[in-house]
């Protein structure tokens, strides 16, 4: 399925959104010991769970108005698996992860409020083997869990009367005039980062410990978090220009010397590559990568010459199908689908590809026949249904589309792929008020509250006389979302 990228957001003012989380230590720290003391797990002393929920819940509504946010069905499976099975291996959650990628070259990965957490695409081109990737997700999966985030914002409040709707304010002024927005950041934080420099010195430490225990405990190789970090410290150790993974968690040596004992008590692990993982790294160096899709191709064909494991030779076909797609080649990149399905029929990375293969092939029908199968054997499976509503648009089955995410979307509500599938059918399909409820949908979701509710008004307005009961739902979504807006405006107010 073709992703969709919501919203437009520079890596100079994503790197400014990280003021709000954990990632405001820029200092280098001493580590003399390998035990550290857990500091995180008592929580905060005026930061309650629930508000920090409902913060969490507002930021994320934000980062999707105005984040590039790569989303993509296959994607997001594949990094919600790695980062929940980080989780079931950690103790403290407090609540659901919520795992997200962001479209950015940049080596970067952070956590906030309430268990969100967000990868950019270009920390897994970074990673060599999914331990190393895994090992990114368990250090921020240990912020959350010890509520690191929530002690710093509770700092913030007790150093200065800096509120986070003032530091959002910068961040959306940043969005018009990045000089504006740092000024304003620089003004409200500068004296936040030297007050708060010994409590952010043992965060670091403790998410090290906590992550690699979970890393060892989830399966993976705790070697991974050295020879990844160990290897980004080696390779900027004389450059002034870091990535912005260096500058939110810096690397002194010290810390990598801990993270390769810690690894060495936990026990390295043999590993074959992860395919899924293989997998994921090739779908990102085709579709999110700069790269030419011409010097794409040149290289998946050099570097096939030197893989030797099944894992990675089936990663590098699949990179050479989505080329092949990507420069029009439409029935090259079947043929080498239709092989890789032979090998693993039920791969959701090989079966999305196939549907947007052949939607360009114009076999809508047979397409949509062959999700509606895999949708009766994986009902619940977010790549197939999206997959299948997508191809249903495609064919123009309308009310297939309507009543596989109706009750998708029960489980799903923030799911913006399933409500703008569902617009696109409603508006096709004449559906003039379904088509403005979705779109309200989308509205509040991006924390557009306001026109959420100008397009739900219009909804009503677009039922007849007769639709009591419509008028009255929709009424009460108005209010429900009325109530969103009030909350949201307290709560980033205290």
């Amino acid at each position: 399925m073709n992703n969709v990228v919501v919203g437009k957001l520079s890596a100079l003012s994503l790197s400014l959104l990280l003021v709000l989380s954990v990632s405001l230590d820029v200092h280098a720290h001493p580590q003399q010991r390998t035990d550290v003391p857990a500091i995180g797990t008592a929580g905060g002393a005026t930061m309650s769970i629930e508000r920090e929920r409902l913060m969490g819940d507002f930021y994320m509504r934000e980062i999707r108005n105005l984040a590039p946010i790569a989303d993509d069905p296959v994607l997001r499976e594949y990094l919600s698996d790695v980062g929940n099975r980080l989780v079931m291996h950690t103790d403290n959650v407090r609540y659901p992860f919520n795992f997200f990628w962001v479209r950015d070259n940049s080596i970067n990965a952070f956590a906030f409020l309430g268990g969100h957490i967000g990868m950019h695409t270009g920390l897994i081109l970074e990673a060599r083997d999914e331990s190393e990737f895994a090992a990114v997700l368990a250090h921020e999966v240990a912020h959350v869990t010890q509520r690191h985030i929530a002690r710093n914002m509770e700092l913030m409040q007790q150093s200065t009367p800096i509120t986070l709707a003032q530091l959002l304010g910068s961040f959306a002024i940043a969005m018009v005039n990045p000089v504006a927005g740092i000024a304003g950041l620089t003004a409200s934080v500068a004296g936040i980062q030297q007050r708060q420099i010994n409590f952010t010195r043992q965060f670091e430490l403790e998410a090290d410990r906590i992550g690699m225990a979970s890393l060892a405990r989830a399966g993976f190789d705790p070697e991974g978090a050295p020879r990844f970090f160990g290897r980004l410290a080696e390779r900027y150790r004389y450059t002034t220009t870091l990535p912005q993974i260096l500058i939110t968690h810096p690397l002194p040596e010290s810390r990598i010397a801990d993270t390769r004992n810690r690894a060495r008590q936990l026990g390295p692990r043999d590993l074959e590559p992860s395919l899924n993982f293989e997998l994921a790294k090739a779908r990102i160096r085709v579709r999110y990568s700069p790269r030419s899709a011409s010097d794409l191709l040149l290289d998946f064909q050099s570097e096939r010459r030197r893989l030797d494991h099944d894992h990675q030779l089936q990663a590098n076909d699949y990179g050479l199908a989505l080329t092949y797609y990507r420069m029009e080649r439409y029935e090259e990149a079947a043929d080498i689908i239709r092989a890789l399905r032979e090998k693993d029929r039920f791969n959701l990375f090989y079966i999305d590809t196939q549907t947007d293969i052949w939607l360009q092939l114009d076999k809508k029908e047979e397409i949509v026949e062959i999700l509606t199968q895999e949708f009766i054997r994986r009902p619940n499976n977010q790549v197939i249904t999206l997959n299948l509503a997508y191809a249903a648009n495609s064919a123009r089955e309308f009310d297939l589309t309507r009543r596989i995410l109706n009750h998708y979307i029960i489980n799903n509500r923030d799911d913006m792929v399933a409500w703008s599938l569902l617009h696109e059918a409603f508006q096709r399909s004449n559906r003039a008020a379904d088509m403005h409820e979705a779109q309200a949908e989308m509205f509040a979701l991006r924390n557009n509250f306001r026109q959420a509710i100008e397009e739900l008004h219009s909804a009503i307005s677009k039922t007849s006389d007769d639709q009591t009961l419509t008028r009255q739902r929709l009424q009460a979504r108005i209010e429900q979302i009325r109530a969103l807006e009030i909350e949201r405006n307290r709560v980033i107010n205290m």
